[in-house]
């Protein structure tokens, strides 16, 4: 059965399969994720079914092919029984299987008998459907598998040719059988048609069936769209919804969006502060720039007031350009966090470096300095003591008269600890979260005192750490001062850029 020239249901399947995925376009499918789903489920149902079609077909090949086979077999071994019983005779054989075929109203089979080569005889009719030469060569005993096949017009049989065993082995005659399996055949050409019919009506069934169930499937995530639609920069404290509870797929997506509008809304406060702030502190030095040239103008004065006003605008100037350059190296060092010239280098005479730079300033105060303990370090000495100057000039700023600032140097497995301590007023802990924010300062009064910087020191400091990868912390005691604490990992190797220079930046408290 397996031979027949019949289309099978399975090539139907594949070519109808390959016909959908080549007449759908690759970019349509790039921009709809549903209909992408909608079509591998259509492919993978439709496969299914193409897969269960192929496997009916060819166990009902199979069956009809053994049950033939069957057949032959039991014919054969009932002919030659027949044969024994009539003394090897071929004539009586052949009147047994003429007697038998009419008897019939289903013709099952036709037979013919030779003997040395010469026919004995046939089934009525049978050389015109069936002559000798297109029957296999004989064989003894019973007929194996496979059987071959023959179509007459409308008709199909089965051939067999058979040496029968008989009384007197030199005279056995040869028994040439042809069985109708036009039946059979038709059967399953009849459920051929059937499963292809099936699978044509299947495929606009499952694809609106995958249609839909793509669309369940994405509807949480159209619910996430919807709702992140309606989240605007005017109400960023807007959230995903938590209930009705999410699938687990979509669960962390919606926690993790969540925690980054909750970043976002944070930033974006943080820069409305930071212009806020930015816009004070430019405006301050204009003010008085534009207030002292307006009252230098008012009337002629006398050189030296002309120059002491020239001073004092050249003094504000300055501060902007020290503004201006510490947020231009904030800039920078956040984009360019390679930009590191590590060298390994004594970190106590960095520090007494740094020391002496403040000295004057300290001794006019009766403030001492006192280093503690010695280092060696690998990392980018330039930035190290810029970070260790905006510490010393705070921990100077903020001492008592007569006071002590000291520095603390203490090498550990992985790096360098250094800390600066003064004795101080200290700082409450409700400001400790914020001093390493951007122009944060803790109160007013000490925004425009003498010798106040911009309030980028300890957000320098800070940038400065991160660049090396350690960590910044301050500890405050009100009434008994304030310890800033830095851990520099050592070992650092990176090239060096550019971008971002030891001269952009001035210390800043």
């Amino acid at each position: 059965m397996r031979r027949l020239p019949h289309r099978c249901c399975t090539r139907c399947a594949v070519s109808v399969t390959c016909w959908i995925a080549m007449t759908i376009e690759l970019p349509w499918r790039r921009r709809s994720i549903g209909a992408r789903l909608s079509l591998l489920y259509t492919l993978a149902a439709l496969t299914a079914v193409a897969l269960f079609a192929g496997i009916t077909d060819w166990r009902l090949s199979t069956n009809f092919d053994a049950e033939h086979l069957r057949f032959v077999q039991a014919k054969v071994a009932e002919l030659q029984v027949d044969l024994r019983e009539a003394g090897g005779n071929p004539q009586a054989l052949l009147g047994e299987i003429v007697k038998e075929t009419e008897g019939s109203r289903l013709r099952q089979y036709e037979a013919r008998v030779l003997t040395h080569g010469s026919q004995v005889g046939e089934t009525p009719g049978m050389t015109r459907e069936l002559p000798g030469a297109i029957f296999p060569p004989a064989v003894d005993g019973l007929p194996a598998a496979p059987l071959r096949l023959h179509r007459v017009g409308q008709r199909i049989y089965m051939l067999a040719t058979v040496r029968l065993a008989s009384v007197n082995d030199d005279t056995a005659p040869v028994l040439q059988l042809a069985m109708d399996v036009t039946r059979d055949a038709a059967l399953q050409s009849s459920l051929r048609r059937a499963l292809a019919l099936a699978f044509l009506l299947l495929v606009p069934l499952l694809a609106f069936t995958g249609r839909w169930v793509a669309a369940q499937g994405l509807a949480p995530l159209t619910r996430i769209a919807g709702a992140a639609r309606s989240i605007t920069p005017a109400d960023l404290s807007a959230r995903l919804p938590l209930t009705p509870p999410w699938p687990d797929e979509l669960h962390d997506l919606v926690h993790v969006f969540n925690a980054m509008l909750a970043r976002i809304e944070e930033a974006f406060a943080r820069l409305s502060r930071f212009s806020v702030d930015l816009a004070h502190e430019l405006r301050t030095p204009l003010a008085n720039l534009s207030g002292e040239l307006e009252v230098c103008l008012m009337r002629p004065r006398e050189a030296v007031d002309y120059r002491a006003a020239l001073e004092s605008g050249l003094e504000e100037c300055r501060r902007l350009n020290v503004l201006i350059e510490n947020l231009l190296f904030m800039a920078r060092a956040e984009h360019a966090e390679q930009a590191l010239r590590c060298e390994r280098f004594d970190m106590a005479q960095a520090c007494a470096w740094v020391i002496a730079q403040h000295a004057p300033g300290a001794d006019a105060r009766g403030i001492r300095i006192r280093l503690d303990s010695t280092a060696t370090l690998t990392a980018d000495s330039l930035l190290l003591r810029q970070a260790l100057a905006n510490l010393l000039s705070n921990a100077i700023r903020h001492s008592c008269n007569g006071g002590e600032v000291r520095i603390t140097l203490q090498e550990v497995a992985d790096g360098v600890d250094i800390r600066v301590q003064d004795d101080g007023e200290g700082i409450e802990a409700a400001h400790l979260a914020h001093l390493f924010d951007r122009f944060y300062q803790v109160d007013a009064a000490r925004r425009r005192g003498i010798g106040q910087g911009t309030g980028l020191g300890l957000s320098i400091v800070k940038t400065i750490v991160e660049l090396h990868q350690g960590t910044v912390r301050v500890e405050s005691v009100r009434g008994r001062g304030t310890t800033v604490s830095m851990h520099v990992p050592s070992g650092l190797s990176s090239p060096p850029l550019d971008s971002l220079k030891a001269e952009s930046f001035k210390h800043e408290a």
